[in-house]
């Protein structure tokens, strides 16, 4: 029985090998403990944040290497060479490039665009500017990316224009000494660096009047309002509403990266972001909104979705492994589930054909015993007891079919009698 079992479930188990080979060509590969993340400098709000990733994700037994660099742009030639796997990207700063090799994970928080000027000044609009001496971030920072793109806009660059380095000096204190006329910066509003500029009586912040047509040219561009005394409500700072230009800090990843791994990091960064802030409110990030560089399908799904139900009741690591497994068992269990209910019906087929068989026989040698030759009723007596000894020597036949096997040696058995009187 064991023997017919094992030609019986020969296809099936063929069947399945293939649809397993196939299924495993769809699965993830298990994703790696340890990415890459590029910043910006030690001091800046990005690898703040990418510390604080580092913190949540090792509590998964995940590795986040954060490593600091001058800034967007530089994050973004690292990304570009494979050199992380991540970084955090300011808004206006991507390429064309870019866009076709990378993808966006989510928007993090808005940036504003400060500028700031000296106080015997009166700059209501950008193109104002011409011609004066202006600090506009360093080489191969957001900020100098985003500012260049505005200036361009307002017909100011560097043969109408000085932009002037500070290397390594303070820009508040070159604006205040007088050696430039105003600074671009993209900082968060939490910045102690901000809280000192808009402190001191002697500076002015830009306020965008515009902000709203910048915005509709550039889609990563929001108008972000700085509400009277939201700095400062004892010093009353800023003493007025005012418009600034704002982007977003985006995190940018390679098209490469585990799908898995978008989860896990898009889960530490709505830990991070989801929380109230000047600019925002609860929940608005992250987001698949104001983003320069494609969003990646997974990371809208997790935005819209969240966890999975694997995910809130596992660790990440044992929900990614089941996931895994699913995806191949599924069709699996879809496919071995007819197979199953035919299996029965078909080992059903191959017990009764053997007796059929033997039954087709008995009834050839039955019907030739009237007109046979006489002297070939020794050769059917012989055929006849060799069938019959088969027969008996077969223990492949299950109880459940005994009732049939039995009628089939009673009837060898009366026609083997009859053979015998013939001949006698």
């Amino acid at each position: 029985m064991k023997c017919e079992w094992c030609k019986i479930a020969l296809l099936p188990i063929a069947i399945l090998l293939i649809v397993g080979v196939f299924s495993y060509q769809f699965i993830n590969p298990a994703p790696p403990k340890t990415l890459k993340i590029a910043t910006g400098k030690a001091d800046g709000s990005y690898y703040h944040y990418a510390t604080l990733y580092h913190n949540i994700l090792k509590k998964d037994k995940f590795d986040l290497q954060v490593i600091p660099t001058a800034g967007s742009v530089e994050a973004l030639s690292m990304l570009e060479k494979g050199e992380v796997d991540l970084a955090f990207v300011q808004g206006g700063t991507a390429s064309k490039t870019d866009m076709k090799n990378l993808m966006s994970l989510s928007s993090l928080y808005y940036e504003p665009l400060w500028i700031f000027y000296q106080k015997n000044e009166n700059i209501n609009f950008l193109y104002e500017l011409k011609g004066k001496r202006i600090y506009i971030g360093g080489e191969g920072s957001g900020t100098r990316a985003l500012a260049l793109v505005l200036l361009k806009e307002n017909n100011i660059n560097n043969k109408n224009t000085k932009f002037v380095n500070l290397n390594g000096r303070s820009p508040k204190q070159a604006l205040k000494s007088g050696k430039v006329d105003a600074i671009f910066s993209v900082i968060s509003a939490n910045s102690s660096k901000i809280q000192s500029l808009l402190e001191d009586k002697d500076i002015k912040l830009f306020n965008f009047k515009r902000a709203k047509a910048y915005s509709k040219r550039f889609n990563y561009l929001k108008p972000l309002i700085l509400g009277e005394g939201v700095m400062d409500l004892e010093k009353n700072i800023p003493n007025r509403d005012i418009t600034l230009l704002g982007t977003t800090a985006t995190l940018v990843s390679t098209k490469e990266l585990n799908s898995d791994l978008i989860r896990l990091i898009l889960r530490a960064v709505k830990k991070i972001h989801s929380k109230a802030s000047i600019f925002s409110q609860k929940n608005e990030f992250p987001t698949q909104k104001y983003t320069q560089i494609p969003m990646s399908e997974d990371a809208k799904i997790y935005l819209i979705k969240g966890d999975s139900f694997l995910q809130k009741i596992f660790p990440f690591w044992i929900a990614s492994t089941i996931e895994r497994l699913i995806v191949m068992i599924l069709p699996l269990l879809v496919i071995l589930f007819p197979l199953l209910k035919g299996l029965l019906p078909l080992y059903r087929w191959k017990i009764r054909s053997k007796i059929y068989k033997w039954y087709k026989i008995l009834h050839e040698l039955d019907s030739r015993l009237e007109t046979v030759d006489p002297k070939l009723l020794i050769q059917i007596k012989k055929d006849l007891e060799k069938m019959i000894n088969e027969m008996q020597k077969d223990s492949n036949i299950p109880l459940s079919y005994m009732g049939e096997y039995y009628d089939l040696k009673v009837h060898a058995n009366l026609i083997l009698g009859k053979l015998n009187k013939k001949i006698q």
